[in-house]
């Protein structure tokens, strides 16, 4: 058991704070004082005005929606990411994991024909999206000269990003659904 720093409970040694989220993993340890008497412990514990403790409830296991550790007891912040678990969950970007293999031929030429169709062909519809409008306002900026050049460029980073997300989802890692 640690000190927290921050809030002055007692918690388990973990990373975070359970109770108020502070980082807690280079805190020493507490050592229990030996020097105290049992005598003083029960006379303090056995005042004339304390309350009944309850009995102690089953402890129910939940899991932090952030890393997915588990959490048995009441947790106002996980201890291992220090996310606040009374906040509401923040909808984490869309990741696409195959469920069968995608031609990596097709989604090429999906993507050299319109930058982003590569993409959308994998289930990346939000990265598809952001090359297919990038690439047409660059194409509407060729009246301007300044067009050809990051026409090209976009066309040759959707490319090679079709290539990579392709070869991932084809090995089964998660792809997340967002540019950078």
């Amino acid at each position: 058991m640690v000190i927290c720093p921050d809030c002055g409970k007692e918690v388990p040694k973990d990373k975070f704070c359970k109770n108020c989220g502070a980082y807690i993993a280079n805190v020493e340890e507490v050592k229990p004082v030996e020097s105290m008497k049992t005598e003083t412990l029960l006379d303090s514990a056995v005042s004339q005005d304390a309350k009944p403790v309850p009995a102690r409830q089953v402890d129910k296991v939940n899991f932090c929606y952030n890393c997915g550790a588990e959490l048995t007891g009441d947790f106002k912040f996980c201890p291992e990411c220090g996310q606040d678990l009374n906040a509401k969950a923040i909808k984490p970007a869309k990741t696409v994991t195959s469920s069968g293999e995608k031609n990596i031929l097709l989604a090429i030429i999906l993507s050299v024909l319109l930058p982003g169709l590569g993409q959308i062909y994998l289930g990346l519809d939000n990265k598809g999206a952001i090359f297919l409008i990038a690439y047409v306002i660059s194409a509407i900026l060729i009246l301007l000269l300044i067009g050809f050049l990051l026409c090209a460029v976009i066309w040759i980073w959707a490319l090679i990003d079709t290539i990579i997300s392709t070869n991932a989802v084809n090995r089964g890692e998660e792809v997340k659904d967002k540019l950078f």
